[in-house]
C-alpha cells in the first residue's frame, strides 16, 4: 500500500498504492525533496519548471531547487521565482544579472 517515491537498481520511480504510477508526469516527494517524475520514472536531466498542487516549481537536475531566485522560462512566458517557487502575485521591478525587468503577476513584461 506504499505510496510514494522508491528506487532500485533501474532508478526512482513514483509507487502509488504498492505500483510503479507509469501515468504519473509532475512533482513527487521523499525525505530527499521534491522531484520531476516523467511516465512514472524521475527525470534527473530535466532543468525547468514543472507543477503540482501547491503552484509552479524551478527544477534544475531533476530536483526543485528551494534556493532559486531569478527568471526561468517555460512554453508561456519568462516567470519571476523566489526560494524556487513561481510568484504569481508579484509586480515590479527585479534584477537578474546585468539587466532589469519588469514583472506583472509573475510574469515578464516585455
Amino acid at each position: 500500500d506504499y505510496t510514494g517515491l522508491a528506487s532500485n537498481e533501474y532508478g526512482w520511480f513514483k509507487v502509488t498504492n504498492g505500483k510503479v504510477d507509469f501515468d504519473y508526469t509532475g512533482l513527487a516527494a521523499n525525505e530527499n525533496g521534491w522531484f520531476k517524475v516523467t511516465n512514472g520514472k524521475v527525470d534527473f536531466n530535466y532543468t525547468g519548471l514543472a507543477s503540482n498542487e501547491y503552484g509552479w516549481f524551478m527544477v534544475v537536475g531533476g530536483k526543485v531547487d528551494f534556493g532559486y531566485t531569478g527568471l526561468a522560462a517555460n512554453e508561456y512566458g519568462w516567470w519571476y521565482i523566489r526560494h524556487g517557487k513561481v510568484v504569481f502575485d508579484f509586480t515590479g521591478w527585479t534584477k537578474v544579472g546585468s539587466g532589469r525587468y519588469y514583472v506583472h503577476n509573475g510574469c515578464v513584461n516585455r
